[in-house]
């Protein structure tokens, strides 16, 4: 399985439209950070986890062809704005694209694409088709083990992902017990860290650096970053099993 970060940034994306800092104006590629998104994928199986308005971007930079699912861990903009675009994937197989979640994902993105789910005679073929399949016990993928996780979003409850050895965290302020128990043996984990400081609904610097350790995988790379966090300064008070993802960067796991 190999994993792809289509983008590691926060809901602004980096560069954020009018600022002159040194992030959003750095020559390091490594700090142009698009909406999150990751492709897990191999020479038959594609999963993707969350479709920002940017997934289009990150797809054809990296040669995506076919989708068997996505997961998708709550409904902010910044995680579920690029549903439309994946409506070429059922209009190539003539099956509607599988989508896992939970049912108040479920419930909001019925609202915001309405004509997904009940276009006018107008649409003919050109609306997305879904398949939504609610993600509250582990199910398989083509062989993939996909373990839901329950976490928090300030006060929302809301998914991250276990796929296989691969498990993705994003957008949380408290990992519950019982979610951590879920995480053991990890060889990846793409973890929240949004800035320096806590936020109401995100992991801040030192709590995503703990939960890390706490977690212990093999490797953890932090994500849904902001333009607070400069690639090099940041990874240079890090662990060596701790680092900063970046868009386009790939790994592979065996088994």
């Amino acid at each position: 399985m190999k994993v792809t970060f289509l983008g590691t940034g926060t809901s602004h994306g980096i560069p954020v439209i009018g600022c002159r800092c040194a992030v959003c104006t750095s020559t390091d590629s490594r700090n142009y950070r698009n909406r999150l998104g990751v492709w897990l994928h191999d020479e038959t199986r594609s999963v993707a986890i969350d479709v920002s308005s940017d997934f289009r971007t990150g797809a054809l930079r990296h040669g995506m062809r076919h989708l068997d699912a996505a997961l998708l861990t709550h409904a902010h903009s910044d995680h579920v704005s690029g549903l439309d675009d994946l409506r070429i994937f059922s209009q190539v197989s003539g099956k509607p694209t599988v989508l896992y979640g939970s049912e108040q994902t479920f419930g909001e993105i019925k609202k915001r694409f309405g004509y997904a789910f009940e276009p006018p005679k107008s649409y003919g073929g050109g609306a997305p088709q879904y398949d939504l399949r609610l993600a509250s016990e582990p199910f398989e993928i083509a062989g993939w083990k996909v373990t839901p996780l329950p976490i928090l979003h300030g006060p929302e409850p809301i998914l991250g992902y276990r796929v296989n050895d691969f498990a993705l965290i994003t957008d949380v302020t408290e990992i519950p017990e019982s979610t951590l128990g879920l995480l053991k043996g990890l060889k990846i984990l793409a973890l929240d860290c949004l800035r320096e400081k806590p936020h109401s609904t995100h992991l801040g610097f030192q709590q995503s650096v703990d939960y890390a350790k706490r977690i212990g995988a093999e490797k953890t790379y932090f994500i849904h970053m902001c333009h607070e966090l400069e690639h090099v300064a940041t990874e240079a008070r890090l662990p060596p099993e701790i680092r900063l993802a970046y868009d386009g960067l790939e790994m592979e796991l065996l088994g």
